[in-house]
């Protein structure tokens, strides 16, 4: 099971997590979410797909600060148990890792997240077949982000966390990812293959295309 001792990340950003969370109306600004960062790459799609290791990846190949998914955390702490308050103390932990993130950011930082609000978005939708507003706004309220779609064909491990080994399900999944991106009008590259290497090789020259020069000089010395 993923522990995540990654949460000293990368670079400069160091917080606690919160236990006791606020409702998210209190918390919450439909404002633009600002930030300093160059670049923000973000990775969605269907669990068990390798969103995990390609950000931390990613994140070293680049020299970004990572930032975890706040579910695995709050799973990993509650015996991998959730209701819907606990959905919502979820969507509130992630929040507050992105906005730790956003805020911390210095000039030409960039920022890898294993997920973000798209992943809540498709996890209210699915599992409890609506989404409230207030989850619509933070995705709109976004900077500009890449994603990276990682698509299901990868065999699924059971991590004692994952919900949906039948591959029929995680294609039906995927294809929400999809459309959500779509209607969101968001920038996204799809990643496929069967291998983890294959599809590491694959985002890290996509992301280099989004590079600054001075970072793509620094890669070729």
């Amino acid at each position: 099971m993923a522990t995540y001792k990654q949460l000293t990340f990368c670079l400069h950003i160091n917080f606690q997590l919160i236990n006791v969370f606020k409702p998210l109306k209190e918390k919450y600004s439909l404002n633009p979410i600002q930030t300093e960062a160059k670049k923000i790459f973000t990775f969605v799609g269907v669990e068990s797909t390798g969103k995990s290791k390609a950000a931390e990846y990613l994140a070293q190949q680049i020299e970004a600060i990572h930032i975890p998914e706040y579910a695995r955390l709050y799973l990993d702490k509650h015996n991998n148990q959730y209701n819907h308050a606990g959905f919502l103390d979820i969507a509130q932990g992630q929040m507050d890792l992105e906005n730790q993130a956003f805020v911390h950011a210095k000039k030409n930082d960039l920022i890898v997240f294993d997920t973000n609000f798209i992943v809540i978005y498709v996890w209210s939708l699915y599992v409890y077949k609506t989404v409230p507003q207030w989850i619509i706004d933070r995705i709109q309220s976004y900077p500009d982000i890449i994603y990276f779609l990682m698509t299901p064909e990868i065999p699924w491990v059971n991590d004692g966390m994952r919900e949906y080994p039948d591959l029929s399900t995680r294609e039906e999944i995927h294809k929400i990812y999809s459309n959500v991106l779509q209607q969101f009008n968001l920038k996204y590259h799809i990643i496929n293959g069967d291998g983890y290497s294959q599809r590491h090789e694959k985002i890290l020259q996509i992301s280099k295309s989004y590079l600054p020069v001075k970072k793509l000089q620094k890669f070729s010395n």
